[in-house]
């Protein structure tokens, strides 16, 4: 796994089980990135199971192996990115994780780029062990494959639009998401972790259709997209953007945060690396961090409690943004917290 940015999400995230729980699930990402399955024997109980929408389930480490093992062509492009990362932890040693990553296999044959683009979100249990936290238990649904999926066509049990949520689902948010399982996180969090989770909670919900939590981290005069402000109509709105399609991904990166007293502003890109509005991929540009569009959260503190109170979105990025040159086994790009520009010269709209 490259480190280059390590240090840095070590230092943003508060709580020894966050860190730890960051560092396991970014070292998933990056094994079946690269098809070097053998890290698993390190980050995964030895009973541990995996449940994935594209290819079935499994039990153990060496039979997840097996199921996880790359079913493709020989890839010379290999990208996989983690946003939107949430991890609670309670005392008794127990951990619930959800992130959405998305990720490019891509041939480069020396004069064009053929990619396959796909995209899903986890929900991961951990356990603390006498050797440290390691996963017990992966779920991972499908929300898109686009453009080469005959990549794996027949090998992979891709999105159905007459599905409800694209496929059988194996995710439940009702049951699974971080919030529900663990409802008080042992570990506090900084302010600014605190505002660009309630996106991250906010979206979640949204994307699943567990509309209470979006309600949950909304104030009552919370505006989104609506004549008028308030949680009834926000909610409403949300659940007809949920209804028009068969599953969602609202990924966002943390762009920039600003807290003035009891209010905030943040920035929250976000990069559809299936859809590129204008644009396609090219040998070049393929090695970037794509931006397509951004959020502008607003929240507020009551009574010690961070809630969000407006969004804004659909800021267009300016060119700089479009394609940000980024490593290929960079699995984590979060403005905030690697440096990077992120602010209201950066988008249009």
């Amino acid at each position: 796994m490259n480190e280059k940015y390590l240090d840095k999400y070590l230092n943003y995230y508060t709580g020894e089980n966050r860190k730890a729980m960051y560092v396991l699930f970014a070292k998933l990402v990056d094994a079946l990135r690269s098809d070097e399955l053998d890290v698993f024997d390190e980050i995964l109980t030895e009973d541990c199971i995996a449940e994935y929408s594209t290819v079935g389930k499994a039990v153990g480490i060496e039979a997840i192996k097996k199921m996880l093992k790359w079913p493709g062509p020989e890839c010379n492009v290999k990208k996989s990115t983690i946003w939107s990362f949430v991890a609670r932890s309670n005392k008794e040693g127990f951990g619930q994780q959800s992130a959405y990553i998305q990720s490019i296999m891509a041939i480069d044959d020396g004069v064009n780029i053929f990619p396959f683009t796909f995209g899903g979100v986890y929900c991961n249990s951990y356990v603390k062990t006498e050797k440290g936290w390691r996963i017990s238990h992966i779920r991972f649904d499908l929300c898109y494959g686009d453009d080469n999926n005959g990549f794996v066509m027949g090998k992979w049990n891709l999105i159905s639009p007459d599905l409800y949520s694209g496929h059988v689902p194996v995710i439940v948010s009702e049951l699974d998401n971080p919030w529900t399982v663990i409802p008080e996180d042992c570990e506090p969090q900084s302010d600014v972790e605190q505002i660009f989770e309630l996106q991250f909670k906010k979206t979640f919900g949204f994307d699943r259709g567990d509309f209470n939590l979006p309600l949950s981290v909304a104030t009552e005069d919370m505006w989104q997209f609506t004549e008028e402000p308030g949680k009834r109509n926000y909610v409403n709105f949300l659940k007809y953007k949920q209804h028009k399609e068969p599953n969602m991904e609202h990924a966002n990166r943390m762009g920039s945060c600003v807290i003035t007293g009891d209010t905030a502003i943040a920035w929250m890109p976000r990069g559809e690396e299936h859809r590129l509005r204008d644009k396609v991929y090219t040998r070049e540009n393929i090695h970037s961090m794509v931006t397509t569009e951004a959020h502008k959260i607003y929240a507020k503190k009551i009574d010690g409690v961070w809630k969000l109170y407006k969004i804004q979105a659909g800021f267009e990025p300016v060119e700089k943004m479009r394609f940000i040159p980024m490593e290929d086994d960079i699995v984590s790009f979060d403005e905030y917290i690697i440096g990077g520009d992120c602010d209201d010269s950066c988008f249009i709209g």
